[in-house]
């Protein structure tokens, strides 16, 4: 809970910035106050940190969660120690399931927009697939964060390793995103400051979620089948 306050708010001075500086942006166009550049530095300074604080947080969170399930208690230090490659993996792995996600989205509009032309009345037809698809493959790679920062595996195999886990135990994993869902909606309905406790309590039940169907013991080890 401390990490999740400590890096939160990190996070939340990252999205100040952004918000300060494109208004400033806005302002310096009449008045300029500012120098362009230094405008532009700013934000694209806020943006990185924007971003760098979040995957901090995650890889932070699931590193924590693990130690937990293994009766370790998460020692602050070690979860605020920068790994590269895990930062690396689950920006990787994110970005990947957000450009599919992005594309079936997309495609599904241009199929609406189309539709439209030829059968008005048939135009919602593609926006109601392209949600089902969008949901069906959110549930399907639930697991592929844990799978590249715990498994450590490049993105491309985090998303084909967490299809083949997930497909045979799809209903129970959409119950799983539900249950998480609802974690964060409640972190946001206590004025936002739930999340630090409901978001290394999601974490923890997905990385439980995790090492159940990776069949791993306590301690991280394989079990057999």
């Amino acid at each position: 809970m401390q990490f999740t306050l400590l890096l939160g708010g990190i996070n939340l001075a990252f999205q100040l910035l952004i918000r300060w500086s494109t208004q400033a942006q806005a302002d310096a166009s009449y008045s300029q106050p500012w120098p362009p550049l230094l405008l532009l530095a700013l934000q694209l300074l806020a943006w990185l940190g924007y971003w760098l604080s979040n995957l901090w947080l995650l890889v932070g969170l699931l590193r924590g969660a693990e130690l937990a399930l293994e009766r370790h208690r998460p020692a602050l230090a070690r979860l605020l120690r920068l790994d590269w490659a895990s930062l690396l993996r689950a920006g990787g792995t994110a970005a990947l399931v957000l450009l599919l996600l992005t594309l079936i989205l997309w495609l599904a509009e241009a199929s609406s927009w189309l539709l439209a032309l030829l059968q008005p009345m048939l135009a919602d037809l593609p926006r109601i697939a392209g949600l089902a698809a969008g949901v069906y493959l959110v549930t399907d790679q639930v697991l592929s964060l844990p799978i590249a920062v715990l498994g450590k595996l490049k993105p491309l195999e985090a998303v084909r390793q967490g299809r083949a886990a997930i497909d045979p135990h799809w209903l129970q994993a959409l119950g799983l995103v539900l249950v998480l869902a609802l974690l964060v909606l409640a972190g946001f309905l206590l004025l936002v400051v739930g999340l630090v406790a409901t978001l290394p309590l999601a974490t923890c039940t997905l990385v439980a979620a995790y090492r159940q169907l990776f069949q791993l013991d306590w301690e991280g080890n394989r079990l057999a089948r």
